[in-house]
């Protein structure tokens, strides 16, 4: 045959325009017509492809025909099958078919129709994968391979069969990008070599960084400044490929098809525009969320200024920037150290005061216990809404409870050691909560209040230097004490009559110079009344003032009531 007829013929590519399998067999199939008819010439080779002025990898767009020794990277619609065909015209002593998974996780498969139909091959035994992890399922019949997964496969035939060998790949996860090699030298075209120990180990580790080293390449020998590692750090995930680390991290682009693709119909401009309308790939991460970096010839990697107590996915690639290919090692999770954190210390029997902002919901404390102790009491008086309280220990959180008003809160057999209390507010408003810590008393000698703890001025017995309070008492015997605090002269109009206050001032006004009216034991018993009165005199008539009342049984804790504001009479008069 006329070897520029035969030119003439693989240039001019106007078919009749049809879509689906079909038309990509009888793609193929038309290259197996050119070879059978030119002079008995072969398949045209890498290096005669280009003698006749054809681009394989764009010609691969059309016919979808796997060039030899060529990567190509075809589009994937989500949960789409794509068929790819590799025509082996000769025998050779090896075919490795190569797919990388780059968006997305994807489901391959390898079917073999034989040149002629001249039986079936038993070929299950010449099949293997060059990877670690997946294995090969061999059926019956044409299936030599089918997997599923992220990682990078490799299929390997030995002195394989004539024929067509048929690659259907499906994205299963999100539109993607695939990378597909198959080579007939693969001594020639090979992909960066692993080291017998491929795993990247973690060497050093803090709370603001860790170390990673690996192994270095064989290839390094061979390809010397050719060979670069580069490292992927991230949160997430494991990225089983570097085409799948770079999708994520830059996100994908459109597919674009090359100028001259199609056979000049006009259905191809129309597919060409349908194929980008439709697309979906993936878009990039959140920015700093993937840290990637090529770090030369370096086989050591270290990560800073992160967060403590985190864990980090990380991965290594090594390539080959001459033939672009690249590998992966087996990727390592690192988790920084746990820096602790310095709380306030809470001091045996001191009262500290914890204040809320309006923005600040939660403060943590810490405190000791040295030696292993019967009870450990933990009083807690807070005034508006509630506090919620977590006690916590080094295996974690032993005790959680929500407290309104005053309690005490006991613990028995607690062991030595350093034990965190976190208070967290329930309202957005200001708020003042007290705490204190003691190991030192018996739960017995805790006080309690009662019920309702208002303290209560009897409006209609205040004179103008006198007035009555009152409060409830308890079944137990316990130590009251009242304290007074004279407000400054105001020129309201306001009458006699009291107010209620909540407990949040109080232990700062009995901190800060109230004066102490009396203190006294008291209980009440079943046939008793529960309330105990106290009048008040020597004071200023027109005046305002604040009495508090605290309950205590001894010298450890002490608990407010319910504060009260009231004014004296403005007039003093003797009865007629």
């Amino acid at each position: 045959m006329d070897i520029s007829f035969l030119q003439r013929t693989i240039m001019w590519r106007h078919f009749p325009d049809s879509t689906g399998c079909t038309v990509l067999l009888i793609r193929v199939f038309l290259w197996i017509f050119i070879a059978k008819y030119s002079n008995n010439q072969e398949i045209p080779t890498r290096g005669t492809d280009y003698a006749f002025g054809i681009n394989q990898k764009n010609l691969f767009y059309d016919n979808n025909r796997i060039p030899d020794g060529i990567e190509v990277s075809p589009y994937l619609f989500l949960n789409t099958t794509k068929k790819f065909f590799f025509l082996l015209e000769s025998k050779i002593d090896r075919l490795e078919i190569t797919v990388s998974p780059c968006a997305s996780p994807i489901i391959w498969q390898v079917t073999y129709k034989p040149r002629k139909e001249a039986g079936q091959y038993e070929i299950g035994n010449r099949v293997e994968s060059s990877v670690v992890g997946f294995h090969p399922v061999i059926n019956t019949k044409d299936t030599l391979y089918t997997l599923s997964g992220d990682v990078a496969e490799t299929l390997r035939i030995d002195a394989p069969d004539e024929g067509i060998y048929t690659v259907d790949i499906t994205s299963i996860k999100t539109e993607s990008y695939v990378k597909v090699f198959a080579t007939t030298s693969p001594d020639v075209d090979r992909f960066p070599e692993l080291p017998q120990d491929s795993h990247v180990k973690e060497v050093e580790k803090s709370a603001k960084s860790f170390t990673v080293v690996w192994n270095p390449s064989p290839d390094e020998r061979h390809f010397g400044n050719d060979i670069e590692y580069c490292v992927a750090v991230n949160r997430k995930r494991s990225y089983k490929t570097l085409c799948s680390v770079l999708s994520h991290l830059h996100g994908d682009p459109k597919p674009t098809l090359p100028p001259n693709f199609g056979f000049g119909f006009s259905t191809d401009v129309y597919r060409k525009k349908h194929v980008r309308q439709t697309a979906k790939p993936i878009k990039p991460a959140k920015k700093g969320s993937i840290h990637y970096k090529c770090v030369g010839s370096d086989k050591k990697f270290t990560y800073d200024n992160i967060g403590n107590g985190k864990g980090y996915f990380v991965d290594v690639y090594v390539k080959n920037n001459q033939s672009g290919k690249s590998r992966q090692y087996h990727g390592v999770f690192v988790k920084t150290k746990q820096k602790r954190k310095k709380f306030s210390r809470l001091k045996e029997g001191k009262l500290t005061s914890v204040n809320f902002s309006r923005k600040k919901k939660k403060h943590t404390y810490s405190f000791k216990i040295k030696r292993s102790t019967k009870d450990v009491h933990l009083a807690i008086s807070t005034c508006i809404g509630t506090t919620l309280v977590e006690v916590m220990a080094k295996n974690g959180t032993f005790h959680k409870s929500r407290i309104k008003s005053s309690q005490v809160l006991s613990f028995k057999g607690v062991q030595p050691g350093v034990y965190t209390l976190a208070l967290s507010k329930s309202v957005s408003k200001r708020q003042t909560v007290y705490i204190s810590m003691t190991s030192k008393i018996k739960a017995k000698k805790m006080p309690v209040l009662p019920e309702d703890t208002t303290v209560k001025v009897f409006d209609y017995l205040s004179t103008c230097n006198s007035v009555t309070v009152a409060w409830m008492g308890t079944e137990k015997k316990q130590k009251y004490c009242l304290y007074k605090s004279e407000l400054s002269s105001s020129h309201d109009n306001s009458t006699s009559i009291s107010k209620k206050l909540n407990q949040c001032d109080a232990f700062d006004r009995n901190q800060n110079g109230a004066q102490k009216i009396t203190c006294k034991k008291f209980r009440y018993r079943k046939k008793e009344k529960s309330v105990l009165a106290i009048t008040v005199a020597g004071l200023k008539p027109d005046t305002e003032y604040i009495f508090d009342v605290f309950v205590n049984k001894g010298n450890y804790f002490s608990f407010p009531y319910n504060s009260v504001r009231t004014k004296t009479r403005t007039d003093c008069y003797l009865p007629t």
